[in-house]
């Protein structure tokens, strides 16, 4: 193994020589910039169709990403295996993950398949049903009962081998233990190591249908206790296997943890790209619209570069982050050397900027890094003059455009401090510039999940839902 390391850091060195001799510039900061995608909860990937999705992936594409990676969350789903639910929502998103992977195939990106493995279809919950907890919830199998396992295994070998007749060719496997996942009961604690023994028979499965698929794994919640004792079961039983885990940032936060790794496995990051640079109050998901995080996707690349991580993976929620993809991946690419190049470049080929507008585009779309301190009018009153010459509207400045009338419906809300009909008629225009956002532009149907009306995070939401659901709304 170690004269495989050697000669593939020597392989790496080469590239590294020829990219610079043969273009003259640096090669990519991070090797792999993965767009994760998960279609799911009603958002922008489920929704979209083939050639829709294969245009926005191709715009991806030229942002900088090299990879393209899906989950299928089988969340309200029933098995589209099981010969009776052809027509039921399980089947349709199979059907439509398919061709979002055929399109970033076809488009020369690579495929990755996110998986949690005790994560199962609705109907076979009963069967063998696992330990749930705080951190640990899902439509969940227990691995350690045999009914569970034989359940995780099929549904994979399914998986699989559909992809495969489909001419799917998967290149990795990015394994999750939670979020949905887990199981907290004694015989699957603790559950990062049934977790990893569960992703080892998972693999052969895997290999069977997609030669040469790598194992590369995701920590989004893990502990370093968990990271320690999965490095400890890699190293003594599998050494070699693991290519890379994509390790978590917090919220917040700029960088991954100093957390033990399997020996030559390569250190690289989960990038949370659906939210903007502050957190409190968090503007995230595109319950406030679309959003922007100049500052922090700057800051945490150069962390990570320090840090030595080798790529990341961006997670994403639908167009909303649409400047963020262009951000991390311009930036994560080498394409462009700072933030206001990539805003530069984003208002010149989507909003028709030109020289002497561009550099004010991109200073006015910096500003949204923190939302709630933007001054509404003089965002306003920017916006109008550098609109005035453009003809139709395209999605990408709409977009913002609604984002601007939601600040300023958000601040009449905040303007009456008290649940009078005036503040309510307020608040029902700031969903009346919602739901313009969310149906003319997004295109969204009925919201789940994270990206529900219900995980607003703006301060007046609680009361308002609070009032609503009693039944107590006067206007």
């Amino acid at each position: 193994m170690k004269q495989t390391l050697f000669r593939t850091g020597i392989l790496s060195a080469i590239a590294c020589l020829l990219v610079v001799s043969v273009f003259g510039q640096e090669p990519a900061l991070f090797w792999d910039r993965i767009l994760y995608a998960p279609g799911h909860f009603g958002n922008s990937y489920e929704v979209m169709g083939e050639h829709e999705m294969r245009e926005y992936l191709a715009a991806c594409k030229d942002f900088g990403f090299n990879r393209y990676a899906d989950w299928y969350d089988t969340a309200d789903c029933t098995d589209p295996f099981s010969g009776q639910n052809h027509m039921l929502l399980g089947n349709a998103l199979w059907q439509r993950k398919k061709e979002n992977f055929r399109s970033a195939q076809d488009l020369g990106l690579p495929c990755d398949l996110v998986i949690t493995p005790n994560h199962v279809f609705a109907e076979q919950c009963s069967a063998a049903p696992a330990t749930t907890s705080d951190r640990i919830f899902g439509q969940l199998v227990c691995p350690s009962k045999p009914e569970g396992h034989a359940i995780i295994l099929r549904n994979y070998e399914n998986l699989f081998a559909d992809l495969a007749a489909s001419s799917i060719r998967l290149n990795a496997l990015w394994p999750a233990p939670y979020d949905y996942g887990g199981c907290a009961c004694a015989e699957c604690d603790p559950y990062i190591l049934t977790f990893t023994k569960l992703c080892r028979e998972i693999h052969e499965i895997a290999l069977k249908h997609h030669p040469g698929i790598e194992m590369r794994f995701i920590g989004w919640w893990w502990s370093e206790e968990e990271h320690r004792l999965f490095a400890d079961w890699v190293d003594q039983n599998a050494p070699g296997w693991v290519k890379s885990v994509a390790l978590h940032i917090p919220y917040g936060e700029l960088d991954v943890g100093d957390v033990p790794l399997p020996a030559g496995c390569e250190r690289q990051a989960f990038v949370h790209i659906g939210y903007a640079d502050v957190t409190q109050p968090i503007d995230i998901y595109g319950l406030f619209g679309p959003v922007a995080a100049p500052n922090r996707l700057q800051q945490t690349l150069d962390a990570l570069k320090a840090h030595g991580c080798t790529g990341l993976m961006a997670y994403s929620e639908g167009v909303l982050d649409d400047v963020n993809k262009a951000l991390l991946a311009g930036l994560a690419s080498g394409l462009h050397q700072d933030a206001t190049s990539v805003l530069t470049a984003y208002a010149r080929r989507f909003f028709n900027a030109d020289d002497a507008t561009a550099a004010e585009w991109a200073a006015w779309l910096r500003a949204w890094g923190n939302p709630f301190s933007v001054d509404a009018e003089a965002c306003a009153s920017t916006l109008s003059r550098l609109t005035a010459p453009i003809g139709e509207h395209p999605w990408r400045l709409k977009q913002w455009e609604l984002k601007l009338e939601l600040l300023q419906a958000h601040h009449a809300v905040m303007a009456i401090p008290e649940w009078t009909p005036e503040r309510f008629n307020k608040a029902d225009d700031f969903w009346k510039v919602y739901e313009r956002l969310e149906r003319g532009v997004w295109g969204l149907g009925p919201t789940r999940g994270c990206i529900a009306k219900s995980r607003n995070n703006l301060p007046w939401y609680p009361d308002w839902a609070k009032h609503t659901a009693a039944g107590t709304v006067i206007k």
